[in-house]
């Protein structure tokens, strides 16, 4: 049995328990205050009888006393006796008794045994006959009020025999009326609130009562009908996307549940496609969000134009869009659907008067209809499209065993990189960089490599992406500050205090004010020139963060560090950032070094780099030199610095110094084509 159905089958227990909740907390009370005020009436008027019984007993042996007096005094014992034996036929007298002057008893009658008397009443006995008067004895009366006490608890008993029989008639009555006014009304409007949760349809509740809760249960109703249709736009907003229209992702996640559960054909297939457009914030940048709305809500629209009537096309949220074919009869009719669905997101859209091409990635992911893990299929789509986000916009990726793989070994690196961190697993190795025309060593770059236990030496390609996603970028870059600071010291007592060390800084860490003060602490820590420090940045961390960047650079640049431009002529706006940035160096990408000398066209490109470098008083960089041929036609074209495998390979510190104890050692000097000083140093 499910919850819900529990729940439903004890709301009626619910709604009698008021009622008897009402009745036990009332009646109690009820009864309590019954008894109390009888028993105290009949304490009362116990207490009465007592006080007369005293003053009656008091009475007659006063009465008696003076009956007996002349008889005493003359002693006629016998008239004594027989006044006391007339006294005897009250029930309450158990004794008597009549004692002379000197105290003997003279008559003493009993009526019953000692131990019903518990009271005695004693009167002096005076004698007077006009000449004399004396007091001739007294009399003492022996008497009980058990009889009183037998009567008040039987009227007791009776009393609190029919309080409860008055209290037991009470509680029927109050039963019977408050099922009637209480009871039945809210077991009426609680019964449509629970038919109203089963389907989400407003029920009224059938209560014709005039008293407070038929008020109530009218109330009810006008509420129930008022908010019917408000609860169905409510639950339309909760299951669809306000922009365009679509299911959202609450709604795709109960449609894979029922799904999942309600298996489809086995010999079908379902095609699940996640869509993903690219460089939207581009449009938003550049139209605006509102055209960025527009593009979105175009998009939706033809998303519901190029599908089937039983596909399913939903918007989990900003750029992101979902396609699902219930059945497909293979993996090649499934692709051949997401292309169809690409090249409806490829037409040509007009945002203010221009015409824009939308372009879109999608990952795709196929799987059985009867696969109980329907509801995986978000999750494996999303690896498929993180492939061609990565590897080839604007193309469908198809998930397969070798894209989970490597969504896998993703997961575990992402995972790890804390542990990466605390013990230790991140090395920076050296590469250097040399003299062209000398090939004295004049600097190293620092590069991060990842040591990691299982999967053995890692590449900065791999892991690097992970580490920004992680939001460990900051970590990362004052973990290689520290270690080329202690590099620093170690080269200075091997005799090489010239050398400088390059780090690459990510784009991240241009917005950060703080890495200026980080550096400073750290030089100071270790006791060197943060002018032996060359910062790399990359064209890419500059356009996306040019005002924070300007001011970081700068901070660094007082500080004594140099700034290089890496990757020089693949990004945007080159000669933009040369003109307006602190800018020390330029490094030449390898993608232009890598065919010189053959091609005609790269030895060009350089040519025009290394005029430009010089006409501005930068200092030029190769990267990538593999071959001599290479080395030599940089040396002719100006080029005067160089790095690449053809020099050394990146290597952990010590194998470097090893390797430098082979090199010649040069006395330290400016070199020619060195970086110029900041202004700001110059004086």
């Amino acid at each position: 049995m499910t919850g819900p159905e529990r729940n439903d089958q004890a709301a009626p227990q619910r709604l009698r328990s008021v009622v008897r909740a009402m009745i036990w907390a009332t009646v109690p009370v009820l009864l309590l205050v019954q008894l109390l005020a009888s028993a105290g009436v009949e304490a009362s008027s116990f207490w009465s009888q007592v006080r007369q019984l005293d003053a009656r007993m008091a009475r007659l042996a006063e009465s008696r006393a003076e009956l007996i007096a002349e008889p005493l005094w003359k002693m006629r014992y016998d008239q004594v006796t027989g006044v006391l034996n007339e006294i005897m036929h009250d029930e309450t007298i158990a004794a008597a008794a009549v004692y002379d002057d000197t105290g003997a008893a003279i008559a003493r009658v009993a009526a019953r045994p000692e131990r019903h008397a518990a009271l005695e009443v004693s009167r002096p006995i005076h004698y007077s006959n006009g000449n004399m008067a004396a007091e001739a004895g007294r009399i003492a009366i022996a008497y009980s009020n058990a009889a009183l006490y037998a009567d008040a608890g039987s009227r007791l008993v009776l009393l609190l025999i029919v309080g409860l029989l008055a209290t037991f008639a009470t509680l029927i009555a109050m039963r019977i009326s408050a099922n009637i006014f209480i009871g039945r009304p809210l077991a009426a409007m609680m019964s449509a609130i629970q038919r109203s949760k089963q389907d989400g349809r407003a029920y009224p509740a059938d209560v014709t009562s005039s008293n407070e809760f038929g008020q109530l249960a009218r109330a009810f109703n006008a509420m129930q009908h008022t908010t019917s249709g408000a609860l169905d736009r409510l639950g339309h907003m909760a299951a669809h996307d306000p922009l365009t229209g679509l299911p959202n992702r609450r709604s795709l996640t109960e449609r894979l549940a029922v799904a999942s559960r309600h298996r489809g054909r086995a010999d079908a297939l379902v095609a699940f496609c996640f869509i993903d457009l690219d460089d939207f914030k581009g449009i938003n940048d550049t139209f605006g969000h509102e055209a960025g709305d527009r593009l979105l809500v175009q998009i939706s629209e033809r998303l519901r134009s190029a599908v089937e009537a039983e596909d399913w096309v939903a918007r989990l949220g900003g750029d992101e869009f979902v396609v699902i074919r219930p059945e497909v009869s293979d993996e090649a009719s499934a692709h051949a659907f997401a292309q169809q669905v690409l090249a409806a997101i490829s037409e040509p859209i007009r945002l203010h008067d221009k015409q824009v091409v939308p372009r879109a990635s999608i990952g795709l992911a196929v799987r059985r209809a009867d696969d109980p893990e329907l509801s995986h299929l978000p999750t494996l789509a999303d690896i498929a499209l993180y492939h061609a986000k990565s590897k080839a916009p604007g193309t469908v990726a198809v998930l397969d065993e070798a894209l989970q793989r490597d969504y896998r070994r993703r997961r575990d690196l992402e995972l790890a990189i804390p542990a990466g961190f605390a013990e230790g697993q991140f090395e920076v190795w050296y590469q250097s960089q040399v003299d062209l025309e000398s090939h004295e060593v004049v600097g190293l770059e620092a590069l991060i490599r990842w040591r990691h236990p299982d999967h053995g030496v890692i590449g900065p390609a791999e892991f690097l992406p992970l580490i920004e996603r992680s939001g460990n970028n900051g970590r990362l870059t004052r973990y290689v500050l520290t270690d080329a600071c202690w590099a620093l010291q170690r080269l200075a007592a091997a005799g090489r205090p010239q050398i400088r060390i390059a780090i690459n800084l990510p784009p991240s860490e241009l917005a950060d004010h703080s890495l200026a003060a980080a550096l400073r602490a750290t030089c100071a820590r270790f006791d060197v020139e943060a002018s032996l420090l060359e910062l790399e940045i990359t064209e890419g961390s500059l356009i996306n963060n040019i005002a924070s960047a300007a001011e970081t650079l700068h901070r660094l640049r007082r500080l004594g560090a140099t700034i290089a431009l890496d990757d020089f002529g693949t990004g945007y706006s080159s000669l933009a950032h040369l003109r307006h940035f602190p800018l020390d160096k330029v490094k030449i990408d390898k993608a232009f070094i890598s065919e010189i000398p053959d091609s005609a066209e790269d030895k060009a490109i350089v040519g025009v780099i290394a005029s430009l470098a010089g006409t501005l008083g930068l200092t030029l960089v190769a990267e990538g030199i593999e071959h001599a041929e290479q080395a030599a036609a940089m040396r002719e074209m100006g080029v005067r610095f160089g790095q690449g495998y053809f020099y050394q390979r990146p290597q952990p510190l010590d194998a470097v110094l090893r390797w430098l104890q082979t090199q010649p050692a040069v006395e330290p000097r400016v070199l020619a084509g060195s970086p110029p000083i900041a202004p700001e140093f110059a004086a």
